[in-house]
């Protein structure tokens, strides 16, 4: 006998007699919990120390199938028990911690019943055992809902049961119908009996049908959102981690074992009903207005990644990478989930109710509950390295490697759903409100949040585990190549400059203008912008990318004004949209080389939809233009220290990207992006000059020289030899430039220095002068150096340089116009003095853009005693003099540019009304559709077209 046949009954004889004694009231209800966790500790120790019997087998009585029932202990099965008995012991700490709850006994045995069942049911491999355990879980959980004050005519618990009874004659209709064919209940031997046609396609339907039911997939899903959102949180979250989970467990065993044999056109159609799963869920979460129920309703999104695995997983069932995608998102979901709900509870609590519009601005009073939802919703986001995004990497892998092309886009969607709703919620819970002197005491003793956050962290660690034991994915150590010193010196000296200058409590960060909170969340930044320059590979690049998304959208909410929450709002949308294509191609590039290192990528040479995929992200990253909306909404509202790291440092990160990615197999998309690039040069600066305010038009002005660094890498990959030297020394001038430029226009808006002294005001302004002729391309500055490495690129491209000129004509008046709007400026009210250490440190970021980026810019410093060098780079400069000088007397345009600024507000703002009248009207109706489904006639027709659609598919 081996120690996994004496263990493994004690995972169902424990909790029985948990619940015996709860009935009975023969322990006190810490006790209980108190040897539950002793016997989960034990049987998980003993298993742990026994992994050799992963693939064991106990018959029960010691009689073996078909006349006996054999439990199996496999690795899936293994996940699973440990994931239930992790959310089952701090849940139960939970529970225990509510008074009113420690004296209902029939509470606590329905409990324990739950565990017991749950377990009975992931060791079962028996189809009538199944049905038994199906049954015990069936009843302990809708007592368990009928417990709670939230249901108090137990309309959710009596629909949960009658949904569920239906369930069980289904489920024991196609039992019936297998067992008279092959007189075999046991799975591993019905396998081996089990043969194609219709009689078994329609007990294969009716078990998948009721076990659908059970596990509430769309569109027979009425009774889920009731019951988990109106149940005790504990409760809640067991049934969504937990008890869902069981029945999509037993629904793979059998699609994945005995069914495996039956037509595969069912496997496509259960995958098709998992993708409208995947999208009513995210769609009706986003549409709820409790938060439990938004909780609920994506329990019903996620679990549609689990019906696409029949179709998913192929020959090689649980050994391929879609099964084990699969399983590991349903333990990191269920995990994050079980989170979710205990921090919703402790959130209703403390609220008195869990309604949205009630919400705004709670996260001020219970920061840790809402940052366990924050942290859980990441994880079901697919945040990396979270569990949710090893789970739905590996399954996107699977449905790629299928060429099921149309299933991994519904996987993407599902991603940006997910990002919906919980954007949503956290936008109301981080509004603006008044905190509570009494938050930390409060928050300290409110039940759930300890355990929630345990939770969480668990669905984190489980994606770390996953991904270092992950077979056949190579991943490289940091790299520190010459080719990006352009972007990691001007971080080195960037990052402890707006770190310093950011404390809001000294002079420093009340001259710039820095809330509370900036300093800690650009460390935060710093770190990802760090990981990202110097990562050896695709993976952990991605990795960095994703976290500099995360923080970008939190430095510019911290602008705190309306627009800056609509501008943040805005950009998180266009990161979702650049991860989700970084994220395809990131997997492509996976299929096509085992190593995901940049140099192996090299050598392999990715696929075009690779290349593809992967240069989209990365344009929408830096802002290139025809994917630009984001960048001149979100810089100019974000503080301007957030601004300056922003657009200093942060766009650079897709130019990085490009140099390393897109090699030989990007050669034609080069001609696309001079194109694209010149073109952008262009439109940024005349938007720019048409801009009102300092930081609109130097948000413009980097939409512009992000045209001109597409540009030049696209002449790279052309394999012209000047180019990359000349990208090089833009990254580096360009991110020491704008960075000044932004802190600079930010402490004349906001400081007070030059309403008290004509000289200071003037010294900041020439502080920015440096930094502005750089860009401006004016010797002897090193935008001169990569003016001329560009033409010469384009020589050597045989294209014609003069849009170089007109670029350097319409930047210098940008930057002539940038000086008349700061010297303009009106003194503000407040009184903060400018440090004298800042402006000296934005003269010192002005010298080093113009001097340090000669040294990759690729053109000697002679080249300025060459004949002729000097007039040719300050002809366009002395042209954009003389028309800065006519436009200054050109009064009516002036003012018809004002009444085009205006026409222009107005027509935005009634856009955005239309848009929020037509969001209003959509909203309705889709939760009118929802409504049209709840009742009971609804439910069987939805029930009498989804048999008919698998029917007529098991006939094909």
């Amino acid at each position: 006998m081996t120690p996994a046949d004496l263990l493994l009954p004690l995972l169902v004889v424990l909790p029985l007699a948990l619940a015996m004694s709860a009935f009975l009231g023969a322990l006190p209800v810490r006790s209980q919990v108190a040897i539950a966790l002793g016997g989960l500790t034990l049987t998980g120790a003993g298993l742990a120390a026994t992994l050799e019997t992963l693939d064991s087998e106990l018959w029960l009585g010691g009689w073996a199938p078909p006349l006996g029932i054999a439990w199996g202990f496999d690795a899936p099965a293994a996940a699973l028990i440990a994931m239930v008995g992790l959310l089952m012991a701090l849940a139960s700490l939970t529970l225990a911690a509510e008074s009113s709850h420690r004296e209902d006994r029939y509470l606590w045995t329905l409990w324990w019943l739950l565990w017991a069942a749950l377990n009975a049911l992931l060791l079962s491999r028996d189809l009538f055992n199944l049905y038994v355990t199906l049954e015990l879980l069936a009843l302990a959980a809708v007592g368990l809902v009928s417990r709670s004050r939230d249901d108090p005519f137990h309309v959710a618990a009596l629909r949960y049961l009658m949904a569920s009874l239906l369930a069980s004659l289904l489920y024991l209709l196609g039992v019936a119908l297998l067992y008279g064919q092959t007189g075999r209940l046991d799975l591993a031997l019905l396998a081996e009996v089990l043969e194609d046609g219709p009689a078994s396609r329609l007990g294969a339907l009716a078990i998948t049908l009721g076990l659908m039911i059970k596990a509430a997939m769309v569109p027979l899903h009425g009774w889920l959102p009731a019951a988990h959102s109106r149940a005790l949180a504990p409760v809640s979250a067991l049934l969504s981690g937990a008890v869902v989970a069981a029945a999509l467990m037993v629904l793979w065993r059998l699609w994945l074992g005995p069914f495996d044999a039956l037509g595969s056109l069912m496997r496509e159609t259960l995958a098709g009903l998992g993708a409208v799963a995947l999208v009513w869920g995210g769609v009706q979460a986003m549409l709820q207005s409790r938060l439990k129920l938004v909780i609920a309703w994506s329990t019903l999104a996620q679990s549609g990644y689990a019906l696409m695995l029949p179709a998913l997983a192929g020959s090689d069932a649980w050994q391929g990478i879609g099964a084990w995608g699969a399983l590991w998102l349903l333990v990191a979901h269920g995990l994050a989930k079980g989170g979710l709900f205990l921090a919703a509870g402790a959130i209703a609590q403390r609220q008195g109710h869990d309604r949205l519009a009630g919400l705004t601005g709670s996260a001020h009073r219970q920061p840790l509950a809402w940052g366990v939802i924050a942290i859980g919703g990441l994880s079901l986001v697919g945040i990396p390295p979270s569990g949710g995004f090893v789970g739905k990497w590996w399954l996107l892998r699977a449905a790629l490697e299928a060429e099921l092309w149309l299933l991994a886009g519904v996987m993407l969607t599902g991603t940006l759903l997910t990002a919906a709703w919980l954007w949503r919620i956290a936008s109301l819970a981080l509004a603006p409100a008044e905190r509570s002197t009494a938050r930390l005491e409060e928050e300290r003793h409110a039940p759930g949040v300890l355990p929630a956050l345990a939770l969480t962290a668990l669905a984190w660690l489980a994606g770390l585990a996953a991904l270092l034991g992950a077979a056949g994915l190579a991943l490289a150590p940091p790299s520190l190549d010459a080719t990006r010193l352009p972007w990691l010196l001007p971080a080195l000296l960037l990052w402890p400059l707006v770190l310093f200058a950011s404390r809001s409590a000294t002079p420093a960060g009340r001259a710039s203008g820095s809330p509370p909170g900036l300093t800690a969340l650009l460390a935060l930044t710093a770190a990802a912008h760090l990981v990202t320059l110097t990562a050896g590979d695709l993976f952990t690049f991605y990795l960095g990318t994703a976290w500099l998304g995360l923080a970008g959208w939190g430095l510019i909410w911290l602008g705190g004004s309306p627009g800056a929450r609509r501008a943040a709002a805005g950009y998180l949308a266009m990161m979702l949209v650049a991860e989700v294509s970084l994220l395809l191609g990131l997997t492509l590039a996976w299929q096509a080389s085992p190593s995901l290192a940049f140099a192996d990528l090299d050598e392999a040479g990715l696929p075009g939809p690779a290349l593809a995929a992967l240069g989209f992200g990365l344009a929408i990253k830096t802002g290139a233009i025809g994917v630009h909306a984001w960048l001149p909404l979100a810089h100019p509202v974000a503080p301007p220290l957030a601004s300056a790291v922003l657009s200093g440092l942060m766009i650079k990160v897709g130019l990085l990207g490009g140099v390393l990615l897109l090699g030989d197999g990007a050669t034609a998309a080069g001609d696309a992006l001079i194109a694209a690039g010149l073109a952008g040069a262009l439109y940024g600066a005349a938007r720019g000059l048409a801009q009102a305010g300092p930081k609109p038009l130097l948000a413009w002005s980097s939409v512009s020289q992000m045209g001109l660094a597409t540009a030049l890498l696209g002449l790279h990959l052309l394999g012209s030899p000047a180019a990359l030297p000349a990208l090089l020394g833009l990254v580096a001038a360009h991110a020491l430039a704008k960075a000044a430029l932004f802190i600079g226009a930010g402490l004349l808006m906001g400081s007070g220095l030059f309403a008290r002294s004509a000289s200071g005001r003037t010294l900041l302004l020439g502080a920015l002068a440096l930094p502005a002729l750089t860009l401006a391309g004016l010797p002897p500055s090193s935008g001169l150096a990569v003016k001329a490495g560009m033409e010469t690129a384009l020589n050597e491209a045989s294209l014609a340089a003069w849009p170089v000129a007109l670029s350097g004509m319409l930047t210098s008046l940008v930057m002539l116009r940038l000086g008349w709007l700061l010297w303009r400026l009106e003194p503000p009210a407040q009184d903060s003095a400018t440090p004298t250490w800042l402006a000296a440190s934005l003269g010192a970021l002005g010298a080093l853009a113009a001097l340090l980026p000669w040294v990759w810019a690729g053109v000697p410093p002679a080249y300025l005693a060459a004949p002729g060098a000097w007039l040719k780079a300050l002809l366009p400069a002395l042209v954009a003099l003389a028309l800065g000088l006519a436009l200054l007397r050109a009064a009516p345009l002036h003012r018809r540019l004002a009444r085009y600024r205006r026409r222009a507000q107005a027509i935005s703002r009634g856009r955005r009304l239309k848009a929020r009248r037509a969001a209003r009207r959509w909203r309705w109706g889709l939760r009118r559709a929802d409504a049209w489904l709840m009742p009971w006639p609804a439910f069987g027709v939805c029930l009498g077209l989804t048999a008919l659609l698998l029917g007529l598919t098991g006939l094909a």
